[in-house]
């Protein structure tokens, strides 16, 4: 090996870690904006009945609802995974696969509804499961692709036939 390859490997690995780092420090910076987001809500210790089966997919991720691309850093709701979608009395529930699950109770809920994009995941067109919800005051849109991309609607008729008749204000949690 000579000098000059030397060089150029130890130039292109100080650049590999000079961009990773940027990209650490960015997703903390990200945090960091979103501490005051509180913690999704616990799952009831008994699950209401269900209302439809479980949905294999994929949990694309929550991101800020007037920004598809403003991923939300925070409790672990950024993070992809394979997931099972359930629908319940109490609400919708994503059972993921190596991160917790995420329970929406129906009061949270805002819309449910089909989407082509979320979070730089961009499918065609009803490719996505796309709800509405508040987290602590602030309107969140949490995405799913099923393995079967019919289902999307059948899903988002079902969220909304269970949503709240008298709804909180658009960024109110009901209590």
């Amino acid at each position: 090996m000579t000098l000059e390859r030397v060089l150029l490997t130890l130039a292109t690995l100080a650049f590999g870690a000079g961009i990773s780092w940027l990209m650490l420090r960015g997703w903390r910076s990200r945090q960091g904006r979103q501490a005051d987001l509180p913690a999704p809500p616990v799952p009831p210790a008994v699950p209401g009945d269900l209302v439809a089966g479980s949905v294999s997919g994929l949990f694309v991720g929550t991101t800020s609802a007037e920004d598809w691309l403003d991923r939300i850093a925070v409790h672990g709701l950024a993070h992809r995974a394979p997931a099972e979608l359930v629908l319940r009395t109490d609400g919708v529930w994503f059972e993921r696969d190596g991160a917790d699950d995420l329970f929406l109770p129906y009061s949270s809920v805002r819309t449910a509804d089909v989407g082509d994009a979320l979070a730089g995941k961009v499918v065609g067109k009803g490719g996505l499961l796309l709800v509405d919800w508040v987290l602590g005051g602030r309107l969140l849109t949490t995405g799913f692709r099923a393995d079967d991309h019919g289902t999307h609607r059948r899903l988002a008729d079902a969220i909304t036939a269970h949503l709240p008749t008298e709804p909180t204000g658009p960024f109110e949690e009901a209590s």
